[in-house]
Order: structure tokens, then C-alpha cells, then sequence
């Protein structure tokens, strides 16, 4: 069987979820530049995902208090998950002489040229506001990533806590 090139127009795609995964993979990338070690939160290639499918008490993710990581198996276990990763930022601190370890919770949003998300800072506190107050309890920032998708090969990516 002979097969021929098929071209295939990102930018009016009506796939979200092959949107949202494109960007997941930026975001992940900037992330990773910006000393923020992320796990995905639920198993998706190509990522490290956090360990919730070993169970038992395997849910240690090194710099997590045992309060963030009851936190991480009640939203996996007992409702939806609304955020895409879970980060670590260590920095090393002179004071200290030990690292200072930084959790995040981190929600990624991805849209194309033609899709503007306007005042998206607005809808995520609009939309999981209790999510958010209860991981900034128990010691998480929130980080809402936006990834813009532009023409040939480009991207714009932004962040802001939450």
C-alpha cells in the first residue's frame, strides 16, 4: 500500500485535547527552564508522572509535607483533578546550608492563532476557587501556565501565580 503526505492545519483543528497536549508538552519544557520539576498528574506520555497508581504509601514526592501529599491523593481519589502537574523548585539556600523546596500545583492552558483566551486569571479563580485556597493551605502556589500556539513552529508562553 502506497501512502501519500497528508497536511494537516493545527489552527482549525476542533481537537482540544491534541491542543491541550501540545501545550501540556511547552509548558512542561518551560517549566523545566525555570528550575520547576514537574510530574503529571495522572499517567500521560511523555512525561514523569506523580506516583498514584503504586498506592500504599508511595505517594512521596521528595519536599512534600504529609499534609500535601493527603492533598494530592483526596483530589486524585475523590473528585476530579483539576490541575495538570505537580512541580518542585529546589533552591539552595547559603543561610540554611539546605535546600529550600517549593511545591506548586500547576494548570496549563493552551490556545491557538485564532483563539484568544481573554482575562484567563479571572476564569480559573472563577471556575476552581476552593481548589485553590485549599492547595494554598496546605502550602502549594498555584501556577497557571498559558501556552499561545502562533504560525510556523512558534509559541508564546506565559505564567502567573494564582
Amino acid at each position: 500500500m502506497k501512502s501519500a503526505w497528508k497536511t494537516y492545519d493545527l489552527s482549525k483543528t476542533r481537537n482540544s485535547s491534541l491542543i491541550g497536549a501540545i501545550g501540556e508538552v511547552f509548558a512542561w519544557k518551560y517549566l523545566q527552564r525555570n528550575r520547576i520539576f514537574a510530574y503529571k498528574i495522572g499517567a500521560w506520555y511523555p512525561f514523569a508522572t506523580y506516583p498514584f497508581h503504586r498506592g500504599g504509601l508511595k505517594y512521596e514526592l521528595r519536599g512534600l509535607s504529609k499534609e500535601q501529599i493527603e492533598y494530592l491523593k483526596e483530589m486524585w481519589l475523590h473528585g476530579p483533578v483539576r490541575f495538570d502537574f505537580v512541580g518542585i523548585r529546589r533552591k539552595w539556600s547559603w543561610k540554611k546550608r539546605d535546600y529550600v523546596i517549593t511545591p506548586y500545583l500547576i494548570e496549563v492552558k493552551t490556545t491557538g492563532p485564532r483563539g484568544e483566551r481573554k482575562d484567563l486569571h479571572e476564569l480559573m479563580k472563577g471556575r476552581i476557587p476552593q481548589r485553590i485556597e485549599k492547595a494554598k493551605a496546605v502550602g502549594f502556589k498555584v501556577l497557571l501556565v498559558v501556552v499561545k500556539l502562533l504560525d510556523n513552529w512558534k509559541y508564546a508562553i506565559t505564567s502567573r501565580e494564582l
